[in-house]
Order: C-alpha cells, then sequence, then structure tokens
C-alpha cells in the first residue's frame, strides 16, 4: 500500500464541477487547424498508411504542433480536462474522422488496445442485439455509466452523432474527491488506498488469473503524485466470483466516494465534432443513458482512444496496470479467441448490500 497523502492538494487538477462551465474547457479550432487535420489525413490516405503506424512524426503539422503541445499540458498539468471543438465530422466519412481524430491524439501518446480483440479506436455506441443482454462493457451499451476511471493515461472521446436524447457527459476531480474525503471522512482513506480486487472479466491471457491477485487502491500515492482509479462494477463482479461480501465500512467507503463524486461533478453534452480528452489518472467520467434514433445512420456514435503518453507521464503504482500487459502497456492487449467482456460479467455496483448489512 502506497503512503496516504495527507495534505490538500491545492492544484487546478483539483477543480469543483460548480466553478467550470463548458467554455472555460473548451478549444476551438481554427480554420487554419482544420485544414491542417485534412491535410495530414490526405497524406495518411495518399501514403496508404494503417491507422495503427500513425505516429507523431507522421501526424506534425506546422499549423498543429505548437497548439497541441497547449493542449497536452493542460491535459498535463493543468485541469485535466480539454474539449476540443470544431473536428469536420459532417464533411467526411467516420473512417476518415477516424484517421484524423487518431492522428490528433497521437501528437499526445500512443494509442493502446481497448479490449480483447485489439480494438484501437473504440467505436461507442449500443451494439446490443434486439431483445439480449446488454454486454457488461458499458461503451457498447446505452445505459447509464457511473463515474469511473479507464485504462490508459489519457483519454479521448469524439461525438460524431448525438443520440435523439440524453447521452450526457459527467466529469468529476479526483483530486476534488481526495481533498473532500480528507476532510469530511478522514477514517475511509486508508480503505481507500487499500483499494479492492478487480475482475479482469475474461480479457485476460490465458496465464492470467481472472481476478487481480493484489489490490487495486482508488487512491495512490508516488512522491506527491496521487492518482485515481474506480469502477465499482468491475470491483463489484470480483467480490461475487470470489465469493466474498463487503464489509460495513467498505460499502461506506464506496457509497461515501460515488456520493462526494457525484456532488462535485461537471455535465454537459458533446456535439458533434467536439471531444473531450481526459487525464486518465486524476478525472472519472461518465455518462447518462440514453435514448438513440431508429434510423441506423443516425445512431450515436463516439470515437474513443486509449492513450499512453509519450513524455511526462504520471508516475503511478504497478498496481495500477490491471491486465499487467506486455512492456508494461495500458489497455487490454489483444488475446486471440477472446471477446469484449460479455453480459455474465455486467454486476450490479450496489452487489450484496444487504446481505452484509
Amino acid at each position: 500500500m502506497t503512503p496516504q497523502y495527507k495534505e490538500l492538494l491545492n492544484v487546478p487538477m483539483a477543480w469543483r464541477g460548480n466553478e467550470l462551465t463548458k467554455e472555460q474547457v473548451s478549444v476551438d479550432l481554427s480554420a487554419r487547424q482544420v485544414a491542417a487535420l485534412e491535410d495530414v489525413l490526405a497524406r495518411i490516405e495518399k501514403a496508404g498508411t494503417p491507422m495503427r503506424e500513425i505516429d507523431r512524426d507522421v501526424a506534425r503539422h506546422p499549423a498543429l504542433d505548437k497548439p497541441l503541445e497547449e493542449i497536452f499540458e493542460e491535459i498535463q498539468h493543468g485541469r485535466g480536462i480539454v474539449i476540443v471543438r470544431g473536428f469536420p465530422v459532417q464533411q467526411h466519412s467516420v473512417e476518415q474522422v477516424g484517421k484524423m481524430y487518431w492522428a490528433f491524439g497521437a501528437h499526445f501518446g500512443r494509442g493502446v488496445s481497448q479490449s480483447a480483440r485489439g480494438d484501437l479506436l473504440g467505436a461507442v455506441q449500443d451494439e446490443t442485439p434486439p431483445g439480449e443482454e446488454e454486454s457488461a462493457r458499458g461503451y457498447t451499451s446505452r445505459r447509464e455509466l457511473q463515474l469511473h476511471t479507464d485504462l490508459g493515461q489519457v483519454v479521448g472521446l469524439m461525438c460524431v452523432r448525438q443520440a435523439r436524447a440524453g447521452g450526457f457527459s459527467q466529469y468529476a476531480s479526483g483530486l476534488a474527491i481526495h481533498n473532500e474525503l480528507l476532510q469530511r471522512r478522514p477514517d475511509l482513506m486508508p480503505l481507500y488506498y487499500r483499494g479492492f480486487r478487480y475482475h479482469r472479466r475474461g480479457e485476460q491471457p490465458a496465464d492470467h488469473p481472472q481476478i487481480t491477485p493484489y489490490n487495486v487502491p482508488v487512491f495512490s500515492n508516488v512522491d506527491g503524485h496521487v492518482s485515481v482509479f474506480y469502477v465499482r462494477e468491475i470491483a463489484a463482479v470480483a467480490m461475487r466470483d470470489l465469493g466474498l461480501q463487503y464489509t460495513p465500512e467498505e460499502l461506506d467507503a464506496l457509497d461515501t466516494f460515488r456520493e462526494t463524486a457525484r456532488q462535485l461533478q461537471f455535465e454537459t453534452r458533446l456535439e458533434a465534432g467536439e471531444a473531450t480528452f481526459l487525464n486518465n489518472l486524476v478525472t472519472l467520467h461518465a455518462r447518462s443513458e440514453f435514448e438513440d434514433w431508429d434510423e441506423p445512420e443516425k445512431k450515436r456514435l463516439m470515437l474513443r482512444l486509449w492513450l499512453d503518453v509519450h513524455h511526462d507521464a504520471r508516475p503511478r503504482v504497478r498496481e495500477l496496470h490491471i491486465y499487467e500487459n506486455k512492456e508494461g502497456a495500458s489497455g487490454i492487449d489483444p488475446v486471440p479467441g477472446r471477446k469484449p467482456a460479455e453480459s455474465t460479467y455486467r454486476m450490479d455496483p450496489e452487489y450484496r448490500r444487504v446481505a452484509a448489512e
């Protein structure tokens, strides 16, 4: 267990939701920058460069390099959240938009796999067949997703098409949550620093256990750099398969974290052509349930990036590498024959609440 950080974090990343507006965290692409993205796209398509080979060198452009360095600085040392507006999603095919988005993210880091099937650019859309249960992976469903973190150092989410209704995005600063809990519930901090076991939901290599053999801390501290990791549903399914019940104190800690995060969250709605970039080690995100369109060509579509940054990475404890991937990469390494977590791994985050009480 890492040593608990016991001072209030007085940094820009420790923001409270009622202090932010969408305008404050947004950057608008200029016409010159949009044209530069299209120039990069034209180079990529002319050379026939596969998406996985579109790196920072391929994506460089004089109109993009400096502005994207400034955005990266805000992600890593500012608030840890930036909304970039003005991607030309209506003028290009989804495939072309994906290439431009990938090239944009390549300025920040290297894309990592998001599931056992090797998705590099995740399509966040409802893939549930009619009459069947939703997958345990929330990004393939339309249901509400509670505040959580993902598995990259930087997470990007671009809106290509919005839903008919709903689908609002929520964000919360893990460092603001840390400050609030340190003041209101210091008795629970050792539990957060101890953490919980996590389920790998069938996406791990054959020689890895399904459940982490160690606790994954909610808060961790490396030389004063506090990070957050929290996905309550995955911890709950680990408890189920281990045959364990939460103690009253553990449930108190989980409920208190959830409620505190909700109180401190910032909510907005991404429109077509807007993309959020988050420092995933300090910022949680969520989504409200949405109602989709009937027409396939209009259905809600978001594109997701998980990035390991090129430089200036926030130091983190090894327990945050949930899947223990080769070469220490984030995300979920591809595993032949395996699929994203199926419905059997879907779990009510409130697992055994009544039994434990």
